[in-house]
């Protein structure tokens, strides 16, 4: 039997009624933040009724169950204030851990040949993939309801290249910069704005949130769900042959010892230091490209690094000649060769000459010139 909570009580919090949890979303691994921060990110999938916020935890009341699910789905394994939250509907119990299970890095260790899969862009172990929610290739983002018909049309033409799509509605007092932020960090590919504009004009604005980010404003229809399918199949063949090469391949016996030298804070000497520092490079290199094409991997690779741009600077201005370096060519190198030309003493003689001087050095050289004449 439900317990009853009267709303009008003292203390009481709509984000505690027990009456009211499947429209709840509980948030695990929280940073330290306020209820309004916590609520922004949630602002885009549905009107909020309420918060609380705890230590490493927080929930979350919607209007309805549905709105309070599609908000966990959505922001479920996505990064806030750099940590990957874990969202689900409240009123689901969390399965139980095993406490002699190993906390395994997916990314970096793969212990055993665990086979690997590339899911949003995020690469994960396949059995965890399994279990996840799985993560949308492109969202749409519909300013005007009045548009979800032609919303619903661009879906459709995704689908069929195998994409994972949905449509979302976000509130008008959320900023599209904070919607396309919190897209980006649950690991969407895409995103597509569909305004009344791009609906009368028949076209759409796609961005692009991977790798390098990009945006392509009212784009024709036609050209803008071409582009998103070349470069979409191009991805996940570059996924693909990563994730062979992540299942399959491995550090060389060599370097892998070197490596874990490192991970165990061990001491190596200078040359296998430089060893590793050149492994690493040549890794890095390949991995952009496979992430990001030959020509972006370049372009990456190419960017001067500002720390050392900076240090180049303070060097150049080091090394330039100070003033008192500078040699300069003088017509009377020495007081006793003026005295030899007639000329010049004749001129320096002239009271008018001497007044001039006055105007053009200070005392101390009038002075000097006075005693040499």
């Amino acid at each position: 039997m439900a317990t009853h909570i009267d709303p009008s009580s003292v203390g009481y919090n709509i984000a505690r009624d027990p009456n009211l949890v499947k429209n709840r979303i509980f948030i695990g691994n929280l940073p330290i933040c306020t209820r309004e921060e916590l609520e922004s990110i949630c602002h885009p999938y549905g009107k909020v009724l309420g918060s609380l916020v705890q230590k490493n935890f927080g929930f979350v009341q919607f209007e309805s169950e549905e709105i309070a699910n599609k908000c966990a789905s959505a922001l479920n394994k996505s990064i806030f204030k750099s940590k990957a939250l874990t969202v689900r509907n409240a009123s689901i119990k969390p399965k139980p851990v095993n406490p002699n299970a190993k906390k395994i890095n997916a990314i970096t260790q793969n212990p055993g040949g665990v086979p690997m899969t590339v899911q949003g862009g995020i690469i994960m172990p396949v059995a965890a993939a399994a279990t996840a929610a799985p993560i949308n290739d492109c969202e749409i983002i519909v300013v005007n309801r009045e548009n979800t018909k032609y919303a619903e049309y661009v879906e459709d033409q995704l689908r069929k290249i195998g994409m994972r799509v949905d449509v979302l509605f976000p509130n008008e007092d959320v900023m599209l910069n904070q919607v396309l932020s919190n897209i980006s960090a649950r690991g969407c590919l895409y995103a597509i704005l569909v305004t009344p504009q791009h609906e009368a004009l028949n076209s759409i604005t796609v961005n692009i949130l991977y790798g390098i980010p990009a945006e392509h404003r009212n784009m024709p229809l036609d050209d803008a769900i071409a582009l998103v399918t070349t470069d979409f199949r191009s991805k996940k063949q570059r996924e693909a042959l990563s994730t062979s090469q992540m299942n399959h391949n491995r550090h060389p016996d060599t370097m892998q010892h070197l490596i874990e030298m490192l991970a165990n804070n061990r001491q190596l000497t200078g040359l296998q230091y430089e060893c590793v520092i050149k492994y690493l490079e040549k890794q890095r290199e390949e991995q952009l490209k496979l992430e990001l094409g030959e020509a972006n991997a370049l372009a990456k690779l190419q960017e001067p690094d500002p720390e050392i741009e900076l240090q180049k600077r303070i060097l150049n201005v080091m090394n330039k000649p100070s003033v008192t370096e500078i040699n300069y060519e003088f017509m009377y190198p020495t007081f006793e060769m003026a005295k030899a030309d007639n000329r010049l003493m004749e001129l320096l003689k002239d009271r008018r000459v001497i007044s001039a001087l006055k105007t053009l050095y200070n005392s101390d050289l009038k002075e000097t010139i006075s005693q040499y004449l």
